[in-house]
């Protein structure tokens, strides 16, 4: 994928020299989750395993040389754990062990929820834009190509997670056309929506 809107920004397929610059945006912008806690080091080395993962991908938003946002999408997230953790557990633990001990709950809660009923199809895992070109399209542009990617893929279904009071985000999901079908609390006091893609149709009276 490689796109470039009338903005003069481009979308494209993000690759292992990418992963720095998506980690950066992730750490920065996005506080949802235990990802965010684990730090720089350990969001290296997961977005570099999304990209060397045949049913992962991520996509980047460039403007000019910038990297100003970026999005991971998975089909099958319960194999991108699996290599990762085969792959780059044992470093990933050694330059985190402090956070992840002091998380573990979390990332418990967050594995487990993989098993929903309704978060079936290729998930939107994180993205995340630039604060210095919000209100440039940057965040459709990117959900957008994720839909576009995913059809590629031959997948005709997505989720996504979100936290419930995330107003922006769950804006521009509605946008792109996600729809909530469940509402659930991914850690305890703390609740979450499950958007798919298609919309949910609204059950009718009888």
């Amino acid at each position: 994928m490689n796109s470039k809107t009338e903005n003069g920004m481009v979308l494209r397929t993000g690759t292992v020299e990418d992963a720095a610059a998506a980690a950066a945006l992730h750490a920065g912008q996005i506080s949802e989750g235990f990802l965010s806690i684990l730090g720089p080091s350990f969001l290296r080395r997961l977005y570099r395993r999304i990209v060397r993962t045949p049913d992962s991908f991520l996509l980047i938003v460039q403007d000019g040389s910038e990297t100003v946002g970026f999005l991971a999408g998975s089909a099958d997230v319960s194999g991108l754990y699996r290599s990762f953790v085969l792959r780059d557990g044992v470093a990933a633990a050694f330059t985190s062990v402090g956070r992840l001990l002091r998380s573990w709950r979390r990332v418990m809660e967050t594995l487990r929820h993989g098993a929903s009923d309704v978060a079936d199809g290729a998930e939107l895992l994180a993205v995340a834009v630039d604060p210095a070109v919000r209100g440039r399209g940057v965040g459709i542009l990117l959900v957008n190509g994720f839909l576009q990617e995913i059809g590629r893929r031959r997948q005709d279904a997505a989720h996504v997670v979100v936290a419930a009071d995330n107003d922006a985000a769950i804006a521009l999901y509605g946008r792109a056309g996600f729809g909530t079908a469940e509402r659930f609390e991914l850690h305890p006091g703390t609740e979450s929506l499950v958007m798919r893609w298609p919309a949910p149709q609204a059950t009718q009276p009888a």
